[in-house]
């Protein structure tokens, strides 16, 4: 599986289109965090509310990417190639989901990282006290990386369960809109702040709904039952 994971790295390394990806999901988040810039935050808990949910951005542009190119290579038939190459379906899928959590990681971590570098200076110079220190900065960051770990391999299993880019990237979107319209519904006392887009909050100490441990543990829990979904439907699809 190593020599799988090292493929798929190397291909979203020499690849151009993934580079441009990236770049536009750096893009995507400045031009989200830009309104801040002109003066909307007031407070300290609208400041953190506004990383929250740049954070959440940021994992589900991951969750997204990760799905669309998983769903890629089954609807181009590269997968084929590697089944040949490594007969084991679930190794196979594993790979992904391991690359991908690797690159979420990564990348949730930078795009946060970039989202606080725009967002904590303007409101330090509106004289907004976010209270933010350097140890809030890594438990942001480390939050941050968590999440996209966790949210981009959940992204990888979707797209070997759908096996269509579009569709892929459909279910994470429609999952996510779905997770906002329950959490507006009823945002306290509700089952919203213990869904998964909805706990980046929590694991990245930005929300105070739910506790860091357990929402990492829920978190773990939500990628567990897909990883067992997609063991039990998914993989032995591919041999009907």
């Amino acid at each position: 599986m190593t020599a799988m994971i090292s493929a798929e790295l190397l291909r979203l390394r020499t690849v151009a289109t993934h580079r441009w990806i990236a770049l536009g999901m750096v893009a995507l988040v400045a031009v989200n965090s830009a309104p801040f810039v002109n003066g909307a935050s007031t407070s300290a808990d609208q400041v953190i509310s506004q990383l929250r949910g740049l954070a959440q951005l940021a994992i589900l542009l991951l969750a997204a990417y990760a799905a669309h190119t998983v769903g890629d290579e089954f609807r181009r038939g590269s997968v084929a190639m590697t089944y040949l190459v490594h007969p084991s379906r679930g190794r196979v899928t594993a790979a992904h989901a391991v690359t991908y959590a690797a690159v979420g990681a990564v990348l949730a971590a930078f795009l946060a990282g970039a989202a606080m570098a725009i967002v904590l200076p303007v409101a330090g110079g509106d004289h907004i006290n976010t209270g933010f220190g350097s140890a809030d900065i890594v438990l942001v960051l480390a939050g941050s990386a968590l999440g996209g770990a966790v949210l981009g391999a959940a992204g990888a299993l979707i797209g070997a369960v759908a096996r269509h880019p579009g569709l892929a990237m459909g279910i994470v979107v429609v999952w996510s809109v779905s997770e906002s319209l329950v959490t507006r519904g009823g945002t306290r006392g509700g089952i919203g702040p213990y869904l998964p887009f909805q706990l980046v909050g929590a694991v990245t100490s930005l929300s105070d709904d739910v506790a860091v441990l357990p929402a990492i543990g829920l978190l773990v829990v939500y990628l567990t039952l897909l990883v067992l979904a997609v063991r039990r439907w998914a993989l032995p699809r591919d041999l009907t």
